[in-house]
């Protein structure tokens, strides 16, 4: 399973060098191990062409099944990195995509 997430952080983030950004990255990768998933890439949007959804960054999250991406919220992190993404994330889309 491919995830495709685009989030526009809260000024409080400091997002792309913030300690709440940072620390939220951090917790992240945990709840991803945890869950056998993986950030394949990330990277900072500079800017949209056409449309109007601005965000701060996409990140290409692979897992290994559909079961591991709904084990996200009853991992061992996953309390954290709920509080954290509340505090560090203003709005965020999540697209399931085809993994190639």
């Amino acid at each position: 399973v491919f995830m495709l997430n685009l989030n526009k952080y809260r000024s409080e983030a400091g997002f792309p060098d913030g300690e709440l950004y940072l620390n939220y990255m951090s917790v992240l990768d945990t709840l991803l191990q945890e869950v056998g998933g993986r950030i394949l890439w990330r990277t900072t949007v500079l800017g949209q062409i056409v449309g109007a959804q601005v965000i701060d960054e996409a990140i290409g999250i692979w897992y290994p099944s559909h079961q591991s991406f709904l084990n996200l919220m009853s991992a061992p992190t996953s309390v954290e990195n709920m509080r954290l993404r509340t505090l560090a994330v203003e709005h965020a889309d999540l697209h399931r995509c085809h993994p190639y």
